[in-house]
């Protein structure tokens, strides 16, 4: 009796274990799709929100602190008022922080890259001697822990064709990394149906414009 009462108890803590991950995975995928619609600051703060609920009850994931960032990225790049840029990016910045004290990796660096490209945006004159060289740091650092994530080409072509060519840039050398990235996103499998796929279509995009 006592070992039927031990494996009824097993399978309940199983099979609430699997509930709550489906539930997870669900919430999760309902978001990344609002996420991938979103065109406004408002909508990816609406994205974001969700996000942010997420990593409060799930203190053991990554990815919604992540993906919450992400959102506040994009926010930060789209949203007309640039005093409010650095405001927004901070925020960006420690939900990344949290997400790296969960995991250390690449994917994480890529966004932490982005946020200082988030920052130049601003001024690019005034801030690209400041924030150019981090973000190129954060990417050579992804790329030495992955070298097959296709997002450190892509965002190091960026970095490139929106640098002059007196500064080392140019759509030449662009060219060059949206070739690779373009290439590296063809080959690229994520290891499961939440991991990051940004940014392959903005890759096509950009190889195209430096072919113009």
């Amino acid at each position: 009796m006592k070992k039927i009462i031990f494996a009824l108890a097993m399978m309940l803590l199983s099979s609430s274990g699997w509930a709550a991950s489906e539930q997870y995975t669900n919430a999760m995928k309902g978001l990344l799709q609002k996420m991938g619609d979103a065109k406004s600051p408002e909508a990816y703060q609406a994205a974001a929100n969700g996000f942010e609920r997420i990593a409060n009850n799930e203190k053991s994931e990554w990815l919604p602190a992540y993906y919450a960032s992400f959102c506040y990225i994009m926010q930060a790049m789209s949203i007309q008022d640039k005093d409010k840029v650095d405001g927004i990016v901070d925020h960006a910045e420690t939900l990344l922080e949290t997400a790296s004290t969960i995991q250390s990796n690449d994917e994480i660096l890529c966004l932490q890259s982005l946020c200082k490209s988030a920052r130049i945006n601003v001024n690019p004159m005034a801030r690209g001697m400041k924030y150019g060289p981090q973000a190129a740091e954060l990417i050579a650092k992804a790329k030495t822990m992955n070298p097959n994530n296709p997002r450190v080409y892509y965002l190091e072509g960026q970095s490139k064709f929106y640098t002059p060519e007196a500064f080392g840039g140019g759509k030449d050398k662009a060219k060059v990394l949206f070739e690779k990235a373009v290439e590296t996103y063809a080959a690229f499998k994520p290891s499961n149906e939440l991991m990051p796929v940004w940014g392959a279509e903005q890759a096509k995009e950009m190889l195209e414009a430096c072919n113009k």
